[in-house]
């Protein structure tokens, strides 16, 4: 739905930035994904937030279909998108 959303909303003449997490392993648990993604994903810069601790995120964009995306990774925050079930 995002995606749809956001590339109509670009061919409408608005500008879209879609931001998202980098999980440090996708769903078939591989590292390092978006080097080899073919929609050119590229690493920026680091920022830094502070929640309950201070936390440096990694900076990755691009372009897709006309929308900027931006995947901010944090190995701490955003391990993985599915956990697994087990403790």
């Amino acid at each position: 739905m995002v995606d749809e959303l956001s590339v109509g909303l670009a061919n409408l003449g608005q500008e879209v930035i879609v931001i998202s997490p980098y999980y440090d392993r996708n769903w078939k648990r591989a590292t390092g994904y978006l080097e080899t993604d073919p929609a050119g994903i590229h690493y920026v810069d680091n920022i830094s937030i502070q929640l309950d601790s201070l936390y440096t995120l990694g900076v990755h964009e691009g372009t897709v279909n006309g929308v900027k995306v931006v995947f901010l990774h944090n190995s701490e925050i955003f391990p993985v998108p599915y956990p697994d079930a087990d403790a």
